[in-house]
This record gives C-alpha cells, sequence and structure tokens, in this order.
C-alpha cells in the first residue's frame, strides 16, 4: 500500500495499491484501512467455502 506517486517502493512490489492523493497523508491511510478490510473479507469469504 502507497500513497502519492509510490515513493521508493514505487515498481518494487509484485502488486501495488496505491492512493494517488497528494494532500495530507491521514486520508492516505484512512484509504489504506479501508482497502486492508476489504482484502480481509474477500479473504475471510473464499476461506468458508
Amino acid at each position: 500500500l502507497t500513497g502519492k506517486d509510490g515513493g521508493k517502493m514505487a515498481g518494487t512490489a509484485d502488486i501495488e495499491i496505491r492512493v494517488p492523493h497528494f494532500g495530507y497523508a491521514d486520508r492516505i491511510q484512512e484509504i489504506h484501512i479501508k482497502v486492508i478490510h476489504i482484502l480481509i473479507q474477500l479473504i475471510e469469504k473464499e476461506m468458508v467455502k
């Protein structure tokens, strides 16, 4: 999970989820939390199949 332009991590990961927001870091972190919750929900959904 990255923000803005991805910084030093941009392009180094196999999968990058970037929040391209150039404002305050707390807004980026809020979206990161939502992304994490969605990923957990998807994983849990697959585990109960």
